[in-house]
């Protein structure tokens, strides 16, 4: 983590890369991408998370890190009571997708029946009657 205490200012406060949720190269503050925390102030940590969200499909994210990333701040949105459509992203690929082979079918499979133990089906049976009669003596039917 960083050990050299450098911070980048939102909305003319110091954050450190704590704060975001995208750090490309901790000591360039220029990647530091997606703030998600504005430490002492709520309403701008707000406005942040809002307008992180708007930003995030133009931020420069690489394939490989954009599901975790979005899943970030989709978070912090949802721990400040607001709702965000889950999204899934995939890794783009220049090739194309093979077609997908059906699975072998599964070798079937012999079992014995279940003996019913008496003693348990009495158990089972009494529970039964006495939820019937609790369920009954409250007026439901």
């Amino acid at each position: 983590m960083m050990k050299d205490g450098k911070t980048k200012s939102i909305n003319g406060v110091s954050c450190g890369a704590a704060c975001f949720a995208y750090i490309g190269d901790e000591q360039n503050t220029a990647t530091w991408l997606l703030p998600l925390w504005i430490p002492g102030d709520e309403k701008k940590t707000l406005n942040a998370l809002k307008t992180s969200l708007h930003r995030f499909d133009s931020a420069k994210i690489p394939d490989c890190e954009k599901q975790r990333v979005f899943d970030t701040v989709r978070g912090a949105l949802l721990s400040h009571g607001i709702a965000v459509e889950r999204l899934t992203f995939a890794a783009k690929s220049d090739a194309p997708t093979p077609a997908a082979e059906p699975p072998p079918p599964l070798p079937e499979m012999k079992t014995k029946p279940v003996e019913k133990d008496p003693e348990i089906e009495a158990v089972i049976a009494d529970a039964d009657r006495r939820a019937t009669a609790l369920l009954r003596s409250l007026g439901y039917e």
